[in-house]
């Protein structure tokens, strides 16, 4: 976003939001109930699946934080021996970049600790999980049979609009189309710029008795702005 006196972009605040604030409409609300029932999950491991900025990290913490597990990263735990990653699975897992993993062997012999000590683990990646990894074939069966979640694109206008909107809702704020067609190319497209904006704009309205006006949307954005005089992108 170009503004007078150099280049600026937003920089959004990444809380752990809520697992139910991330689902909507009747898909969001079946994956939502799958998420919770993790103790019911016929296999002790499930993939979630979504596009790049599609939010997989943003529900994999979430998901993380509701059942008092642990979210993981590869750099993490590939290198640990199988005592070491025992350890972790006193708790439910929710592993990022799955599909990112150097040692795929190291996958494998996590789905298989993990059986052993009867804990869940939730598998984040961006492709479907059928092409996730080319060895071992026991992994590549696994993982081509396992119950996954596909999460929406974020970047499709009709999903933003409506995650924006319910943000906005859940604040009892209803936001004017033509505040809407202000913020949608202004506001980046992720459940933590939605949620920090959807925060911002009720605080703003409730300290200055305004309503969700253009004015009032621009300045919530602009508080989000930070200088960036190199204009790297």
């Amino acid at each position: 976003m170009t503004m007078s006196g150099g280049q600026f972009k937003f920089a959004f605040p990444q809380p752990v939001l809520p697992l139910e604030s991330l689902f909507l409409d009747s898909q969001g609300d079946s994956a939502l109930r799958v998420l919770r029932r993790w103790r019911e999950w016929p296999k002790l491991y499930i993939g979630l699946t979504g596009s790049t900025r599609s939010g997989v990290t943003t529900v994999l913490k979430s998901w993380a934080r509701d059942v008092e597990g642990r979210y993981l990263a590869p750099d993490d735990w590939q290198t640990l021996d199988p005592k070491e990653l025992s350890e972790l699975l006193d708790r439910p897992l929710a592993i990022d970049d799955a599909d990112q993993m150097r040692s795929p062997s190291a996958l494998l012999t996590m789905i298989n600790l993990a059986e052993d000590h009867n804990a869940a683990i939730l598998l984040g990646g961006h492709e479907k999980p059928s092409v996730w990894h080319k060895t071992p074939p026991d992994l590549v069966s696994r993982l081509s049979a396992m119950t996954n979640i596909q999460l929406p694109n974020l970047t499709d206008d009709d999903s933003f609009r409506t995650r924006l909107r319910a943000a906005c809702l859940r604040r009892f704020i209803r936001l004017p189309g033509e505040t809407m067609s202000f913020v949608e190319p202004r506001l980046e497209r992720s459940y933590q710029a939605i949620e920090a904006f959807a925060n911002g704009l009720d605080e703003a309205m409730s300290e200055t008795g305004r309503p969700a006006t253009i004015p009032l949307a621009r300045e919530v954005l602009s508080e989000f702005a930070i200088d960036d005089e190199s204009g790297d992108d």
